[in-house]
């Protein structure tokens, strides 16, 4: 979900699950792998909002 804000900011919000097999072990995990990535992720919108990313 994305929500315009004031001053040209843009709110979004994720929504992450760790359910499963798949996600068991990773989740027990200390620092979490999944977490870790999610992160990346976010670290990447900034970048990408900022223009600091290459097409």
């Amino acid at each position: 979900m994305e929500e315009d804000l004031p001053g040209g900011r843009v709110r979004i919000l994720t929504q992450e699950t760790q359910i499963g097999r798949p996600a068991a072990e990773p989740a027990r995990q200390t620092p979490n792998p999944m977490l870790n990535g999610h992160q990346v992720w976010l670290d990447g919108l900034v970048r990408a909002a900022f223009g600091k990313v290459r097409a």
